[in-house]
């Protein structure tokens, strides 16, 4: 049984993959979960799911986010009695939901992880210790309820075929009165490895004084904070803020990188959709691998461009406002 996100069914090629791979000739049924308000069916009837199960509730929709958690987490309780594992995506939402689904069924969770087949037995493995070594799990408690990373997940051998069945279940579950949504934070990833966007510095910024300045580029454009390895060795920046190879490897929609030259050592670890370097240098490797280059200076640059955006934000919500009015 799967729990995917409107916007990645990514999650479902691995639950068929899974179910292949405990048995070939029989495979388990792959249910994906569309909760009422929170995913459409229609939205992941493109993972191909065997099943889609949608869950509704007797008084309204379920609310997403941590307002939702208590009434999601026991209606997806009730709904995987049957089941041999339970996937979400290994988002702040996924992970909470599936802490909140084991402690209802009292089963294994592990999060962030990925899983095998073997013997028939389902097992779950994950870096530990800060990536320098390997950790293998097995659950003596059935299902597991895990996330998995969908960057990094696998396909079946044989795609699915033909149309999912449809059926709905409606559970008698109620909110928790404790937690109330009252607005919605765009609140950059804290690990680089997840977030999806990034502002880094360099060695050209000259000092840790530089890194006022890419915190502040990088608050405006609601992205993680990140250095290349001089910064981090010289103590500019905590270690942790590191991107290449003895440092975190990324994956994000945009990479703003300022005062980095862009060698192999950092460019290894390096993937992004959009990568927008500013450099004094115009022959700086980095520009090899931009999609639009700035040629000057981080501390004239990086400020005007953070204002810009702020105003560009003000103004959108202006428009937006008088669109309500």
């Amino acid at each position: 049984m799967a729990v995917p996100d409107a916007e990645d069914v990514a999650l479902l090629n691995e639950a068929h993959r899974l179910a292949e791979a405990l048995d070939e000739a029989n495979p388990p049924t792959v249910v994906a979960v569309a909760f009422d308000g929170v995913v459409a069916p229609d939205a992941i009837a493109a993972g191909d799911p065997d099943e889609i199960l949608h869950v509704t509730r007797e008084a309204g929709t379920f609310a997403p986010g941590a307002a939702g958690i208590e009434a999601r987490s026991r209606a997806l309780a009730e709904a995987t009695t049957d089941a041999r594992a339970v996937l979400l995506p290994d988002t702040a939402d996924g992970t909470d939901l599936a802490a909140a689904t084991a402690r209802r069924r009292r089963s294994a969770c592990v999060t962030d992880c990925l899983l095998r087949v073997r013997d028939d037995e389902l097992l779950a493995g994950r870096p530990a210790y800060g990536g320098r070594a390997y950790a293998e799990f097995s659950f003596e408690r059935l299902p597991p309820v895990v996330t998995l990373n969908t960057e990094a997940l696998g396909t079946p051998d044989e795609p699915p075929t033909g149309v999912p069945s449809e059926r709905t279940l409606e559970v008698s579950v109620g909110d928790d009165d404790r937690i109330r949504h009252v607005e919605t934070f765009d609140v950059p990833e804290d690990d680089l490895s997840k977030a999806r966007r990034i502002v880094a510095g360099g060695f050209g910024l000259g000092g840790p004084d530089g890194f006022d300045l890419i915190e502040e580029l990088a608050d405006a454009v609601g992205a993680a904070v990140g250095a290349s390895r001089p910064p981090s060795d010289e103590g500019w920046v905590a270690y942790d803020r590191q991107i290449g190879v003895t440092g975190k490897e990324i994956d994000a929609q945009l990479y703003v990188p300022c005062a980095i030259s862009g060698d192999s050592y950092h460019m290894r670890s390096v993937n992004a959709d959009h990568l927008i370097p500013i450099n004094t240098d115009p022959n700086a490797r980095i520009f090899n691998f931009a999609d639009l280059g700035i040629v000057g200076d981080a501390y004239e640059y990086g400020p005007a461009i953070a204002d810009a955006i702020r105003r560009a934000k003000r103004d959108a919500d202006g428009a937006t406002e008088e669109v309500a009015e």
